[in-house]
């Protein structure tokens, strides 16, 4: 077995390999969040229709993200990231042939799958956590990559359109052919430079024996338990909330946005920047939210997000069709989005559960993101058909603030770590402190 490299360079060159991977699949994700909506209309000829893409592709996402992180928990991250990517290439090319059979089933089957490619984009930054001594930071990094790729991609939806109208379809489905090649080069990234599997690395640098083999053992008695064991712990539950009513929130308002825009005259190069605007919101704090997270706690920085989603979607029911203050609300929407999603996963990752319940516990808050999501998006179509947007803030904003009372009646879980301080892993008998990232060399295959 070769020898791993020092913890901290090959924590180094994961991060590296993972920030190049997000801004390629990061940039295939365009296509469903706003090629999507967009092609749905066309199809189906009703505003109605334009939130449920987004709505499939969330709810195929968070189903995704359990079988991925199955498949992680078995063979490494690099295997379920790689997997993931390839779903999403070949959801793109369903949701191309769907505009060119007119088949809005088939629509609807290929965002279920392009699904697999945010499922990779979302879980990648649990991986460059697994090796971290900082790890709000360095989930932060990986989220702020995906900035990249997010932004450009819906400004490509004018040029990408005419590659599309060549090939006689629809002009928004040539975001979903620069999706193809953008998921296929992410997944040849991480399928040949992710080595050593990061996971596998802090597996097998973790002490052996001792309260956490004890705890691994209980829960790996009986495989029904895992999903007691995991949510068994409050961190756990009130992270998992976070990250679902984030994402409800945000999509809700995001997958009807550019039907809205559209029908009140903006154009497809001024939809696109103004949802680029909105992602950039959405990603750029990154650096911010995750040094936050390390300094004061994800349970604050979760609290701050559902302020900034509460004010974003008070502000979208009052715009109407002002350009202004749809801009407003969009920006104010991502950058809320963005303290709850770093705020949740933070609390999440430093949750005290033995290593072979980690895993278990990620599929979880991806699923409970992409159920959330799935009602947000499927509702917030329907929501604009009868009371227009207006009624899309109002509703999307009410979730927030349950969001705001549990993270502020909730006192701070012990064993969150604060600067860097190694969190302490609980089991049924004995409590021990465990080193979230040891600085020591370890041996593991390479896979």
């Amino acid at each position: 077995m070769p020898v791993v490299p020092s913890q901290r360079l090959l924590q180094r060159r994961t991060v590296r390999v993972l920030v190049v991977a997000q801004l390629l699949g990061a940039l295939g994700l365009a296509a469903g969040g706003t090629a999507g909506a967009l092609l749905a209309e066309d199809l189906t000829g009703t505003a109605a229709s334009a939130g449920l893409p987004l709505a499939v592709l969330v709810l195929g996402s968070g189903v995704g993200a359990v079988a991925v992180t199955r498949i992680m928990d078995r063979s490494g991250r690099r295997v379920g990231l790689t997997g993931a990517h390839l779903g999403g290439a070949l959801g793109a090319g369903l949701a191309v042939a769907a505009a060119a059979l007119g088949s809005w089933p088939l629509l609807l089957a290929g965002c279920a799958l392009l699904g697999g490619g945010n499922a990779a984009v979302m879980l990648a930054r649990y991986a460059a956590a697994d090796l971290a001594s900082r790890r709000g930071r360095s989930i932060s990094t990986v989220v702020a990559a995906a900035s990249v790729g997010a932004v450009i991609g819906p400004n490509l939806l004018g040029p990408a359109g005419i590659p599309a109208r060549t090939l006689g379809l629809p002009e928004p489905t040539g975001l979903f052919l620069l999706a193809m090649p953008a998921f296929l080069a992410a997944a040849l990234v991480l399928a040949a430079f992710l080595r050593p599997d990061p996971l596998q690395v802090a597996r097998a640098a973790a002490p052996a024996g001792g309260a956490a083999t004890e705890g691994e053992q209980l829960v790996a008695a009986d495989g029904k338990a895992n999903l007691a064991a995991v949510l068994g712990d409050r961190q756990i539950r009130l992270a998992v909330l976070v990250l679902a009513l984030t994402n409800l929130a945000m999509v809700g308002v995001m997958a009807v946005a550019p039907v809205h825009l559209h029908a009140h005259g903006a154009g497809m190069g001024m939809v696109g920047l103004m949802i680029s605007a909105h992602i950039a919101a959405m990603y750029l704090p990154s650096p911010l939210t995750g040094w936050l997270a390390d300094a004061i706690g994800g349970r604050l920085v979760a609290g701050a997000g559902a302020l900034l989603l509460l004010a974003a979607g008070t502000l979208a029911a009052i715009a109407g069709s002002g350009r202004e203050g749809m801009l407003a609300a969009l920006l104010l929407l991502g950058i809320g989005w963005n303290a709850g999603l770093i705020g949740g996963s933070a609390l999440l990752r430093d949750a005290p559960v033995p290593p072979s319940l980690r895993t278990r516990a990620e599929g979880i808050g991806e699923l409970g993101m992409g159920v959330a999501a799935a009602a947000g998006g499927g509702g917030a179509g329907l929501l604009l058909a009868t009371g227009g947007f207006a009624l899309v803030g109002s509703v999307v904003a009410a979730p927030c603030l349950l969001v705001l009372a549990v993270a502020g009646t909730s006192r701070a879980p012990g064993g969150v770590r604060r600067n860097g301080a190694a969190p302490t892993l609980r089991t049924t008998g004995t409590t021990r402190s465990r080193s979230s990232a040891p600085e020591s060399a370890a041996r593991t295959p390479t896979s």
